[in-house]
């Protein structure tokens, strides 16, 4: 087998860039089973991270489908949509702007949150933060209670377009980050909202927004890390 080089800088764009060119030119076609996760390592010489990183943003973009213990597949698409859908995906390069968004963002709906937020709203979080904090949580019941524990805090902070603005990308960003979702980080992910609603319960907005800024930050570093 040939084993192509891939060049280390933005290693999960490079992987994404030459699976995009095999639906392009036909090597994978509709209904194919591709190579596998450990082939496409071999092959293109990279880290399986960054391999499963990209087939993870091919599956969320309804390109790709997984099927546990069979593989992945490309799906029946017309070939418009299809192309539509390759053409329109973000690139690793894009990250940085769309994670520097929502750490702005996401700041300073934590500084309003704090002055507004209500004694409900309070132990709705309490509640999201002790799910996440469970020994025995899965990754999907940690995204989801994730995902509405930052949502509390962007209606919570009575900005219609925090709200918003951030629907823009934190999908695309949740897709992304779901591959390196494991217990190590899901456990200092946990530890952090602990932080954060503590300081929103103790009126605290610089706090809470400095936290929330060193969460999303950390978890942004440790992706550039796995992506090698």
């Amino acid at each position: 087998m040939i084993v192509i080089q891939v060049p280390k800088k933005n290693v999960t764009e490079q992987v994404l860039e030459f699976m995009k060119e095999q639906l392009r030119v036909g090597r994978w076609t509709y209904g194919d089973k591709i190579d596998s996760e450990n082939q496409l390592t071999y092959e293109l010489n990279v880290s399986r991270a960054s391999v499963r990183h990209a087939i993870q943003q091919l599956v969320a973009i309804g390109v790709l489908e997984s099927f546990q213990g069979k593989g992945t597949f490309v799906k029946t698409l017309p070939e418009s949509v299809m192309m539509n859908r390759l053409e329109n995906i973000y690139l690793n390069q894009d990250l940085p702007m769309l994670a520097q968004f929502r750490n702005t963002i996401e700041a300073a709906a934590c500084r309003e949150a704090v002055l507004r937020i209500t004694p409900e709203t309070l132990q709705q979080m309490e509640i999201l933060v002790c799910i996440m904090e469970a020994e025995s949580v899965d990754e999907g019941e940690f995204i989801k209670a994730d995902e509405q524990f930052h949502s509390c805090i962007l209606r919570a902070s009575g900005n219609r377009i925090f709200e918003e603005s951030m629907k823009l990308v934190t999908a695309e960003l949740r897709r992304q980050h779901a591959p390196f979702q494991t217990p190590g980080t899901m456990k200092r992910a946990a530890e952090y909202h602990r932080k954060i609603l503590e300081a929103m319960k103790a009126g605290s907005p610089r706090l809470a927004a400095e936290l929330m800024m060193q969460h999303l930050v950390t978890v942004e570093n440790e992706i550039q890390k796995d992506c090698g």
